[in-house]
């Protein structure tokens, strides 16, 4: 897909094959929306849990590779004391529900290498090869979280989504590269036999948990034509993944990380940053509040503000993407003081705003206002205004809806005066904005917003 400078995504029509489609028009030809992702798309806000053995230590989801940890004493200082007899799967799940994110995935193995399941698969052991290595069977601790917490999330009308690393610092196939990509395996029949494993381990996931969601990571291996120790995971390794997951659930959506920049899965996932403009598939970004992914004590005091991540969010959706933010409990499994925070404030502001983001395509125009952002949905234009004018009033683009009324998202039975001339809607707000971060202009028309 060309230049993709016209943000108008406008949904069409359901295409055959079961797709929806969303088009530039007359810049770019239409892309598709399996109709397994409807859900997934109109959701536009998820939760990312990073959460393992590495919480306990406090330094972040890659301390065993930026701290040169040998596998042994890793399991044994860092693993082997992880308890998260605090962690409480209605807590987070609530949270996550009343800050208004419609689905959830949480980290069930990342790089370390240690299952946050009890998984059975007999090649994922510590390395005496006596003890399997997960949070049952390693830790000690009982409760199956994941069923907990996919219990609990969907009480709450939460989806349930996992996390699962290619790369394995802790199984016997691989060691951490400090020199590139990461990880190198020991031979080609051990990179095998791993993949055998964690297939084996994936399987166990799909039967115990069903998740909507598989996000895979640790691809960063390069792309030669036949593996090599150094780049053993390559792209047919990921097409084959991709389909042997969904010939056993044709309904889970993958991320592009089976083998990420190829074009690959249902979803482009850029990390902590956000597209210029939208992407030529579906996409979703996620982000850090505070830097961090797994919980890092150092990082505890540089929480983002509220005002930049509500805008960022806004930002994504207007670019017609998706909003996966992260939080990181601690080694007891309780969730920060500053990501309460963090959540609080989403969820006073999409309990009122939640219309404008929900269900919505990105702006229907060609360039982006100084003062925000638009998104649209069947009988509305939303203009998320950032920046609130002192003169009185906000000009928009004009539409060529018919314009039903005009008003502020916060105060839907007061309508405000506007004015058409030329191609720009003129429209006269109060003095002060009704919300300090992202207030909101709701234009309602008659069908789709569509841009003159």
């Amino acid at each position: 897909m060309s230049s993709l400078s016209r943000r108008s995504l406008m949904k069409a029509a359901a295409l055959a094959g079961g797709t929806v489609a969303f088009g530039l028009p007359g810049t770019a030809q239409a892309y598709t929306v399996p109709a397994k992702m409807d859900w997934w798309y109109r959701a536009r806000f998820g939760m990312f849990i990073h959460f393992g053995s590495y919480s306990y230590r406090g330094h972040g989801e890659w301390a065993f590779y930026n701290e040169n940890w040998a596998k042994a004493p890793y399991q044994n200082q860092v693993s082997a004391p992880f308890a998260p007899t605090s962690f409480s799967a209605a807590a987070i799940a609530e949270l996550a529900a009343n800050a208004g994110m419609k689905y959830l995935v949480i980290t069930a193995k990342h790089h370390e290498g240690y299952a946050m399941w009890d998984s059975a698969v007999p090649g994922f052991t510590d390395t005496t090869g006596t003890k399997e290595y997960n949070l049952h069977d390693y830790s000690g601790y009982r409760p199956d979280l994941l069923a907990e917490l996919k219990r609990e999330c969907e009480r709450r009308g939460v989806r349930f989504g996992l996390y699962y690393s290619i790369m394995d610092w802790s199984h016997s196939s691989q060691t951490a590269n400090h020199r590139t990509n990461f990880s190198s395996v020991s031979s080609l029949s051990a990179r095998t036999a791993y993949i055998a494993d964690m297939k084996a381990q994936l399987q166990e996931l799909l039967d115990r948990y069903d998740p909507a969601v598989l996000w895979f990571d640790g691809d960063w291996c390069g792309n030669p034509a036949s593996p090599t120790l150094d780049d053993w995971w390559v792209e047919s390794d990921g097409r084959e993944l991709y389909d042997w997951l969904i010939a056993r659930k044709p309904n889970l959506i993958v991320n592009e990380r089976v083998k990420r920049d190829l074009g690959l899965g249902d979803f482009a996932c850029p990390e902590e940053k956000v597209p210029p403009a939208p992407l030529d598939r579906p996409w979703e970004t996620c982000v850090t509040m505070n830097g961090a992914w797994g919980y890092n004590e150092a990082k505890e005091n540089s929480y983002r503000s509220v005002h930049a991540l509500l805008q960022e969010f806004v930002t994504v959706v207007s670019r017609d993407g998706n909003y996966l933010l992260n939080i990181g409990p601690t080694g007891a499994g309780t969730v920060t003081a500053g990501t309460t925070k963090v959540l609080t404030a989403f969820g006073a502001w999409t309990a009122t705003y939640g219309d404008s983001v929900y269900g919505t395509t990105g702006s229907p125009f060609a360039t982006e206002p100084a003062w925000g952002k638009f998104t649209a949905k069947d009988g509305k234009l939303f203009a998320h205004v950032f920046t609130w004018p002192t003169a009185g009033t906000l000009q928009i683009p004009a539409v060529r809806n018919t314009i039903k009324r005009v008003h502020l998202l916060n105060a839907p039975a007061t309508s405000l005066r506007y004015r058409r001339t030329g191609d720009t809607i003129t429209i006269t707000l109060p003095a002060t904005a009704p919300d300090p971060d992202v207030s909101v202009v709701c234009v309602e028309v008659c069908g789709r917003p569509a841009g003159v």
